[in-house]
């Protein structure tokens, strides 16, 4: 009977907070768009936001309202 071969162990995945590109990757992130991330979201665009909600709920009434084929 052939000798089976012992397949080597599958390391265990890093966790991202141990890696150090994740690391570096994170910080630069931070470090580029915190303050950007900080700022209000303008009046416009909130404004479109809503609408967008307020369309897409009619579009759902509607759809609900109508009898199944």
């Amino acid at each position: 009977m052939p000798a089976r071969r012992r397949r080597p162990p599958i390391p265990e995945p890093t966790a991202p907070e141990d890696d150090a590109f994740d690391l570096w990757l994170r910080e630069s992130l931070r470090t580029a768009f915190d303050d950007i991330a900080s700022e209000p979201i303008p009046e416009d665009l909130l404004r479109m936001i809503e609408e967008d909600r307020a369309e897409r709920e009619r579009l759902r009434g509607r759809r609900r309202a109508r009898p199944e084929a």
